[in-house]
């Protein structure tokens, strides 16, 4: 039997690095992309942050190059990129052996980087532009939640507030008006003409509680501190007033800092309380990430409040067009982004748009397109401005309501009405909602059917089916690879502008990454 020999292991033994830390580091890797990319972006915004004077500054190059390489492999916090710069050669070798500590790294991410974020990211779209990696010839828009870094558990609901905040003005005037009493009797008893407190009007509501305090504080005096009835009761009302204001000033803080957002979370009041793929069951405190993507390169990110992907569609397009090389295209994007809002605004820009409307698929039913008391299946006589409903009975037009969206858009309703539905044998089919007797009524958005008409002919065309199927595999495959593959289900700052740094700086990561892919299969 031959003797078992194994390789000499001391583990005791003192090493010493190679003369060149890029020795044992492939030509390919990930990290000399990244070094190479980062070496070509203009970064001129950002070193002009640096004041000078004092010790020397890391170069903001190199925590940048950090920062991104420590994104591609899953290491979201500075003590872990900090621990990576002493024990990974990658790491070593891209700082040039230098060792920020774990607050240099997160005061340059949440400080400087923070304010410098989009300028950065206009300079990496610019030189994957000029290199190929995206053409702008599609825009393929999406959006997905991102859990916030705040606790599910201290969220404050705007609907409480605001039920908190009316039972406390009601015992507010319940106390003034207790107050109103004492005051009269003490001005009974002295003659003085002390200012009458009115417990009514509820827009000098503040003014009167200070004054009903000043006015408690002289009775408790004169009746020489707590030694009366008298004083006792004074100071009791004073306390209650005195809380019942506090709780006040509590809860009209808090519906100021909801404004119009359903409620928010205490330690983190930017976040919103919304529903996640990751947790359907309940509500959680979040941010809405919307993208624009090409090739499954990310060319656009903003992040909202509002979990309503169609609402913040206007505000993304108008924080990311100028930071776009070039004009995009083509905007494509699913049901919940057609409204006449975001039509009128590509119209404007003179993009050319996708966007499928919500009834759109609803409409290619078999049940849909044989049910004749849709409005979309009535026959509309143009000359009369009248529909036609299934029992050969006119619908007239009787007026226009403009209705006003959360974002200040105007759209214009036109309404029509059947004069007369009184015995109807169809009445059991037709509109079965309607209160009984009443006439078939219905609503007309003409400017929005005028663009629903226009994608419903786009979209039953092959490039339209072609492009919406490409929409799917297009954006959702980033919004995969950034949630699976690179484990970012949740943010690791606080607010919205340090939320919408750290989400561009994932964005890179993620183009970083697949630059990458595309440079291997090049070499192979």
């Amino acid at each position: 039997m031959q003797k078992v020999q194994f390789k000499q292991y001391n583990e005791g033994e003192v090493l010493l690095f190679p003369d060149r830390l890029d020795s044992t580091i492939s030509e390919n890797h990930l990290v000399r992309i990244i070094n190479h990319t980062v070496n070509q972006l203009d970064l001129t915004f950002l070193i002009s942050t640096y004041s000078g004077g004092g010790t020397p500054a890391y170069h903001p190059r190199m925590l940048l190059k950090i920062l991104l390489y420590a994104y591609c492999l899953k290491l979201y916090t500075g003590r872990k990129i900090a621990n990576a710069l002493r024990s990974d050669i990658t790491f070593m070798w891209l700082s040039g052996k230098q060792y920020p500590d774990f607050r240099t790294i997160n005061n340059f991410r949440s400080g400087r980087l923070k304010d410098s974020i989009h300028t950065v990211f206009k300079s990496l779209l610019l030189l994957m532009f000029t290199e190929g990696y995206i053409r702008l010839e599609e825009y393929y828009c999406d959006g997905t939640t991102i859990q916030a870094d705040a606790n599910k558990h201290k969220v404050v609901w705007k609907k409480n507030s605001s039920r908190y905040l009316e039972g406390v003005k009601a015992r507010i005037d319940s106390t003034l008006l207790e107050i109103d009493k004492l005051i009269k009797e003490e001005n009974e008893r002295y003659g003085e003409d002390d200012l009458e407190i009115l417990g009514k009007a509820d827009s000098t509501r503040k003014d009167r509680i200070q004054e009903s305090i000043s006015q408690l504080n002289r009775i408790i005096n004169k009746e020489n501190s707590a030694k009366s009835k008298k004083s006792r009761t004074a100071s009791r009302l004073k306390n209650e007033l005195e809380e019942a204001d506090l709780r006040r000033r509590i809860y009209e803080e808090q519906e100021h800092i909801c404004g119009d957002r359903g409620g928010y979370s205490k330690t983190d009041p930017q976040a919103t309380p919304m529903r996640t793929k990751e947790c359907q069951e309940d509500l959680r405190p979040a941010y809405n990430g919307m993208v624009g993507s090409e090739n499954q390169y990310i060319t656009g990110v903003s992040v909202h409040q509002n979990s309503n992907d169609g609402t913040c569609f206007k505000n993304h397009m108008e924080q990311t067009m100028p930071l776009l090389p070039d004009r995009p295209q083509q905007v494509i994007a699913d049901a919940i982004f057609g409204t006449e809002e975001n039509y009128e605004f590509l119209n404007g820009q003179k993009i050319d748009a996708l966007l499928k409307y919500p009834s759109y698929d609803k409409e290619q039913t078999k049940d849909f397109r044989e049910n004749p008391f849709y409005k979309e299946n009535m026959p509309y006589d143009k000359e009369n401005d009248s529909f036609l409903c299934p029992n050969n009975k006119q619908l007239i037009y009787t007026g226009e309501v403009r209705v006003t969206n959360k974002n200040g858009f105007v759209s214009t309703l036109r309404n029509y009405e059947c004069r007369d539905c009184a015995g109807c044998p169809l009445a059991n089919q037709c509109g079965n909602k309607r209160q009984q007797g009443s006439n078939r009524t219905i609503q007309v958005n003409q400017n929005l059917e005028d663009y629903k008409q226009q994608m419903r002919q786009k979209l039953l065309t092959d490039e339209g089916k072609r492009l919406m199927k490409n929409r799917s595999h297009d954006i959702e495959t980033c919004f995969g690879d950034i949630k699976q593959n690179m484990l970012f289900r949740r943010v690791h700052l606080r607010g919205l502008q340090k939320v919408e740094a750290e989400c561009i700086i994932v964005a890179m990561a993620h183009n970083l990454r697949k630059m990458n892919c595309a440079s291997a299969r090049e070499a192979a």
